[in-house]
């Protein structure tokens, strides 16, 4: 059964047949007039610790108005509102992602749906010889100087730690450049064309925040780390306007299809998906405000904007109108960089590392450079997010917001979040919960049951395993945590936010008894921080947002081998049905 966005026609092009393509696969006291829908039929899932349960609910206004037995709600019920009967459905509170790359998602969509048009998806590569016949296959394809971009491409995933060098790539397109990123975003694999035309050579310093990768006699391996990936960019071939903005819609539509109402999203990722610092990042916010403009978007978006970049610079210049994009959009944060990744090992340590002892990875941002653009964030009104995965890139970050909240001891600490903290020393875990800034945490990057080691033992060593992405520690700690999934690629199913945070090792959910685990995992999921009023709090309850996912299993009782399977039946976002199957669309026309 197929899901139906609720919103405006969608235009002609490939931007419209793309949004089509993503529609079918993915303060005043109430009174009883303000009644607009009630759900009866139902199995509420509140996550409120004075009504857990309820089997109705009403909404109106965009909130919740009366929510309990189907007697006492019913009594609620006006002339003109709809009676829904949704027949055993489970409602529980909606999702937010607290760390997305939204353009970069609907661009691995749409390139899939394209068939690869886009750029090459190497996720499923087992080998570097796989990846090099996949480039040579798109070289004999192409006239010759054509760029051959793809993603995904993971060492790991052919068993070694080593990154690759140019040497299969360049053999495989002498005559056309190859810019190819990891996994993570944070590495690129290039071929000798490519260099050349880069202007990259064995004299070519590393730039700042940025490293070369070298050979034993200083050429250039091939292999670029973190702002060096900036000195290709700029050579990159550009998604047209079209492409941007069909990313954006089936982006936005197939998280509402999840259960998701609202993310904080982090950036767009230069195609084919590197950060990138000195991309047009001022195009893709004209183009996103666009694409809302003709059809709005059913989730609320807050957007990162990365710094420093032409685009956060005329945002502290400029005034605070700058920030509203639209009703639905919204520029909340500065996007900072520490570091990298662990995993093409550009997270900056304070030892070097376990499988690499020629490096400690890279440190994008000093103390104070991160304290100065902080400063300016917040005189203007905005929040912090800094991006920070090793333990010297959090010792930095938390330095410089601890000099900020002595600085301005009345400052809201939630205006101050650490994306990632993956792994810190044993005094920033106890610093970070004192301080009581955000940390935003991925729990899909935790290792499984199955992994041994795990990605983050391999880089850091068996010794320093345990303070990994340690985030149940953190939590019962007493830190101020939100979940976001980091995709920037095809997202996973509905229910894996909540599988990560309940199952994956150190995750917060992981190592509590099943029902209460399960009860906390879906609230950080669902939680909103800072939280402003009812319903924030990742619960259902009267007075709060009318912002629900109807599932067709419960998630709280179902066996957990089965969770994964459990469909999103409907999203509800500001009391109104975004997102719903056909059955429960017949349930909401009637009267």
């Amino acid at each position: 059964m197929s899901l139906t966005l609720f919103s405006k026609p969608y235009p002609a092009g490939r931007f419209g047949r793309a949004v089509a393509l993503a529609a079918l696969v993915t303060g005043c006291a109430p009174r009883r007039a303000d009644i607009e829908v009630v759900l009866t039929g139902v199995t509420v899932v509140t996550l409120d610790s004075a009504q857990p349960m309820a089997l109705a609910l009403a909404i109106g206004g965009g909130r919740i108005i009366a929510i309990g037995s189907a007697d006492s709600v019913l009594a609620w019920k006006a002339g003109g509102a709809s009676l829904g009967d949704l027949s055993g459905a489970v409602i529980a509170p909606a999702f937010v992602d607290h760390h997305i790359h939204l353009f970069n998602v609907g661009l691995a969509l749409l390139n899939s749906a394209l068939k690869e048009q886009l750029f090459l998806d190497l996720a499923g590569a087992r080998s570097i010889q796989e990846i090099a016949n996949r480039v040579k296959a798109r070289a004999d394809s192409s006239p010759a100087g054509t760029w051959i971009v793809g993603a995904g491409w993971s060492q790991e995933s052919w068993d070694t730690a080593a990154l690759p060098t140019l040497a299969e790539i360049s053999a495989a397109a002498p005559n056309h450049p190859v810019f190819l990123v990891r996994s993570d975003g944070h590495a690129g694999w290039v071929n000798a064309n490519a260099l050349a035309l880069a202007g990259i050579s064995r004299t070519t310093p590393d730039p700042e925040g940025g490293t070369i990768r070298r050979l034993a006699k200083g050429a250039p391996s091939g292999i670029l780390l973190e702002r060096a990936n900036e000195l290709m960019v700029p050579r990159l071939p550009s998604p047209s306007d079209d492409d941007v903005m069909a990313a954006y819609r089936i982006a936005a539509d197939t998280m509402a299809a999840r259960g998701v109402v609202e993310v904080d999203d982090a950036g767009p990722l230069a195609l084919p998906g590197v950060v990138a610092l000195d991309a047009d990042l001022g195009r893709y916010l004209t183009l996103l405000r666009r694409a809302d403009s003709t059809a709005p978007f059913p989730i609320r978006i807050n957007l990162m904007v990365p710094a420093p970049s032409r685009l956060a610079d005329s945002l502290l210049t400029g005034g605070d109108a700058a920030f509203i994009v639209s009703p639905r959009i919204r520029v909340t944060h500065l996007k900072l960089f520490a570091d990298g990744a662990l995993g093409s090992r550009g997270a900056a340590l304070t030892h070097r590392y376990a499988d690499d002892s020629t490096t400690s990875g890279v440190a994008r941002m000093t103390t104070d450079t991160i304290a100065a653009l902080a400063r300016r964030a917040l005189d203007r009104g905005l929040g912090v997010a800094t991006h920070a995965i090793g333990d010297e890139a959090v010792r930095r970050t938390l330095d410089a917001y601890e000099r900020i909240l002595t600085e301005r001891p009345a400052l809201d600490r939630h205006r101050l979040r650490v994306e990632h903290f993956s792994y810190a020393r044993d005094e920033d875990f106890a610093r970070a919960v004192r301080l009581g800034v955000v940390l935003s945490v991925q729990s899909d990057f935790n290792a499984t049951s199955e992994e041994r080691p795990g990605l983050g033992a391999m880089r850091v060593g068996e010794a320093n395993e345990a303070r990994v992405y340690a985030w149940d520690r953190l939590y019962r700690a007493g830190a101020v945590m939100v979940e976001g999934s980091d995709y920037f690629t095809k997202p996973g199913t509905a229910m894996a936010p909540f599988l990560a945070t309940l199952g994956r090792k150190y995750a917060a959910g992981a190592s509590r008894p099943d029902a209460l685990g399960r009860q906390l995992a879906w609230r950080l999921n669902a939680l909103r921080v800072p939280p402003t009023g009812a319903g924030r709090d990742g619960v259902l309850r009267a007075g709060g947002p009318g912002d629900f996912m109807v599932l067709d299993r419960n998630p709280f009782s179902i066996a957990r081998s089965a969770i994964d399977g459990i469909r999103v039946r409907a999203t509800f976002h500001d009391g109104q049905a975004v997102v719903a199957d056909s059955a429960i669309r017949r349930a909401l026309a009637r009267p």
